[in-house]
C-alpha cells in the first residue's frame, strides 16, 4: 500500500503519554491493592492493559488518514455515525465525565497545594481550580509548554515514589486469577479518552503510528499502577497525597504540577461536549459549567472515590466503542453506511451500571452489534 501523507506518531504522542503517566494511575494502583488486600495478580494487569489497548486502538482508528480512517476528529466523525439523540446523549455523558475528572484532578492537586501552603484542604482545591480555569485561556503555545512540564512532573512523581516508597514485597502476584472489577477499572481509567481518541489520532498516517501512541499510554499506565500498588504495600494507605505528606515536600509539588494539564484538558473538552449539545453556549460559559461543579467535587475530595467513579465510566462509555469500531470496519470495506442506533450501546451501558458489572456492558454491546448486522453475517456465511 502506498505511503499516505499525515502525521507521524511523534507529533501526536504527547497527550497519550500524559494520560499514561498521570498521577491518577498511582491512586488507581493503591486503590486496587486495597481492594485485593495486597499484591495485584499479573493476569489482572495484563487483561486490563489489553482492554485499554483494544478500546484505544478500536476508536483511534477513526482518526487515521484514509483508507484506514476518516482522518478527522470525533466531532467531525460523529454526525455520520450517530443520530441526533445519540449525539446529544454522548455530549451530556462526556460533559458529566469531564466534571468528574476535573473534580478528581483538582481534588488530588488541591490537597497537595494545601499540604505545601498550609491552607485548609478545600481552599487548596479552590485555589488550584481557579488557576486551572485562568490557564484555560492561555495560547496554544503556552498550553503546549504547560503540557510538557506537567508530563515531566508526572514522570518525576512516579520515579520519586518508586525510589522513596519501594515496598518490601512484590507489588504483583503470580496467582492465576483476575479480578473483573480491577480489569474494568483499568478500562474505565481511559474510557473517556478512548471515546475521544480520534481527537488525538486524527491525521496519523498508519496503524503503526497509532499502535505506538497506544503503547506509550498503556505501558506507562500499567507500570505507574504497579507503583501505586507498591505505595499501598509500603504504607497501607490509598490516599497518595497523605502518603507524600509524610515524605519530602517535593512529592506533593510533583502532584500539584502533574495534575495541571489533565485538569486543564477537562475544562476545554467539557466545554466542547456541552457546545455539541447547546451550540449557542459560549466557550467561557461552557468551561465555567465544568469548572464550578468540578471544583466543588474537588473540595469534597472526590479523588478518594476513584474506583467507584471508574466503575461508572467503564460501564457507560466503552460499549459505544464496539458498534463504532464495527461500523468503521464495515465502511472501510465498502459496505452500506448506516447510523448506529442508540439501543446498541446505551442500553448495554445502562444495564452494566445498574448491575455494577462493567464488563457485561461490553459483552452486551457485542451481542447487540451482532444482532444489528445479522443479515450481513448471514449473507457472508451463505457466500
Amino acid at each position: 500500500m502506498p505511503r499516505t501523507e499525515g502525521r507521524h506518531w511523534t507529533a501526536a504522542v504527547g497527550p497519550w503519554l500524559g494520560i499514561g503517566a498521570a498521577p491518577a494511575t498511582l491512586t488507581l494502583g493503591a486503590a486496587m491493592a486495597e481492594r485485593n488486600d495486597g499484591a495485584v495478580p499479573v493476569p489482572t494487569l495484563v487483561l486490563g492493559g489489553l482492554l485499554m489497548a483494544a478500546l484505544l486502538f478500536g476508536q483511534g482508528m477513526l482518526g487515521l488518514r484514509p483508507p484506514h480512517g476518516t482522518g478527522g476528529t470525533l466531532t467531525s466523525a460523529v454526525p455520520s455515525y450517530l443520530d441526533q439523540k445519540s449525539r446529544v446523549l454522548l455530549g451530556v455523558m462526556l460533559a458529566l465525565a469531564m466534571v468528574g475528572w476535573n473534580g478528581f484532578n483538582v481534588g488530588l492537586g488541591g490537597a497537595s497545594v494545601a499540604t505545601l501552603s498550609g491552607l485548609p484542604g478545600p481552599a487548596g482545591a479552590v485555589l488550584l481550580g481557579a488557576l486551572v480555569f485562568a490557564a484555560s485561556f492561555a495560547t496554544p503555545k503556552l498550553g503546549n509548554r504547560i503540557g510538557v512540564v506537567a508530563t515531566l512532573c508526572a514522570i518525576g512523581l512516579v520515579a520519586f515514589c518508586v525510589y522513596r516508597l519501594s515496598p518490601d514485597s512484590s507489588p504483583v502476584s503470580a496467582r492465576v486469577s483476575a479480578n473483573a472489577l480491577d480489569i474494568a477499572a483499568l478500562g474505565g481509567y481511559i474510557a473517556v479518552f478512548a471515546v475521544r481518541a480520534p481527537d488525538f489520532s486524527h491525521g496519523l498516517r498508519r496503524r503503526r503510528d497509532l499502535a505506538w501512541c497506544v503503547a506509550l499510554l498503556v505501558v506507562p499506565a500499567v507500570c505507574a499502577t504497579i507503583a501505586g500498588v507498591g505505595i499501598w504495600l509500603r504504607t497501607g494507605q490509598s490516599d497518595v497525597v497523605a502518603v507524600l505528606a509524610q515524605t519530602q515536600s517535593v512529592g506533593n509539588l510533583f502532584v500539584a504540577l502533574a495534575v495541571f494539564t489533565p485538569a486543564l484538558t477537562t475544562t476545554y473538552s467539557g466545554a466542547l461536549a456541552l457546545r455539541s449539545v447547546w451550540p449557542r453556549l459560549s466557550t467561557t460559559a461552557g468551561m465555567l459549567l465544568i469548572a464550578v461543579p468540578g471544583t466543588a467535587l474537588a473540595a469534597a475530595r472526590f479523588d478518594n472515590h476513584l474506583l467507584p467513579w471508574l466503575g461508572v465510566l467503564a460501564a457507560l462509555l466503552p460499549p459505544l466503542v464496539v458498534p463504532m469500531a464495527t461500523e468503521a470496519w464495515r465502511r472501510r470495506r465498502g459496505l452500506a453506511v448506516a447510523n448506529i442506533p442508540l439501543w446498541t450501546w446505551a442500553t448495554p451501558g445502562l444495564i452494566a451500571m445498574i448491575l455494577g458489572q462493567p464488563m457485561i456492558g461490553l459483552g452486551l454491546a457485542a451481542i447487540t452489534t451482532v444482532w444489528r448486522y445479522r443479515s450481513d453475517i448471514a449473507n457472508r456465511i451463505r457466500a
